[in-house]
């Protein structure tokens, strides 16, 4: 009698064990589970979209695999010296206007659109030669147009040989802009269905926000800027475009 109870009660004991071991067993499939769920949950939603408070910008924060997917690149924003750059437009000899004060007695008059006369470079002179000229020219005076015109500038010929009243000739024009301006790489600029430019900083590792910029010119495999972020912020150069999708695409 001793013996049978001594075991069942072994029996029971093994119950017990192997009880235990189905329940930290299922404990450690449902772990398992709940991991993996996570982790399709995290690819299934890459990006958190937060609107910029008193903006209609967002900000995204990517998860690293989503930053490791795109693959994405960054550089900053450079301050850089740009040069004079110069626009060849057509002019016309025209004789100088009676009222006007100067000793010369040839002008050149070059039509222009009012955008266009804004950026070329105030009082600088110009390069005047006849079409057929292979050499640089000659250097004419930048004066006062005629009558306050607005749609033309105007310049003074002091060495007037070789040109004729009415004849057609080729100026080259100083352009404004010389100076140290923000320069970004191409890569990184991003134009939306409006047609404004824009960048996206990266404030802080996975968090990325676009910026508004002005372009001033295109440079080779730089964008010179008259405005944008601060010399030294990181933009996106690689994966910028991906990144408009996801804000336009959770608004």
């Amino acid at each position: 009698m001793m013996t049978n109870k001594i075991e069942r009660k072994e029996e029971e004991i093994m119950r017990g064990y192997r009880l235990l071991a189905v329940i930290v067993i299922l404990a450690g499939l449902q772990t398992v589970a709940c991991t993996q769920k996570a982790e399709i949950l995290s690819e299934l939603k890459p990006a958190k979209v937060e609107r910029v408070p008193g903006t209609d910008l967002s900000r995204l924060t990517l998860t690293p695999k989503a930053v490791e997917r795109l693959d994405i690149k960054t550089a900053a924003v450079r301050e850089e010296r740009v040069g004079a750059r110069k626009r060849l437009v057509a002019g016309e000899v025209i004789v100088k206007p009676a009222a006007a004060n100067d000793s010369s007695k040839l002008w050149v008059r070059v039509p222009l659109s009012p955008g266009d006369i804004r950026s070329v470079a105030a009082g600088q002179p110009a390069q005047v030669a006849s079409l057929g000229d292979a050499t640089g020219g000659t250097t004419a005076r930048a004066v006062n147009s005629p009558n306050g015109a607005k749609d033309a500038l105007h310049y003074a010929v002091d060495q007037p040989d070789g040109f004729t009243l009415g004849q057609r000739v080729r100026v080259q024009l100083a352009l404004s802009g010389a100076g140290m301006h923000r320069v970004v790489p191409t890569s990184s600029v991003l134009y939306d269905a409006k047609g404004k430019t824009w960048v996206y900083t990266n404030p802080e590792p996975q968090v990325f926000v676009r910026h508004a910029i002005t372009v001033d010119h295109i440079d080779g495999d730089r964008v010179v800027l008259s405005d944008g972020p601060a010399p030294g912020t990181t933009v996106v150069t690689v994966g910028a475009a991906e990144l408009l999708g996801t804000e336009y695409g959770r608004k």
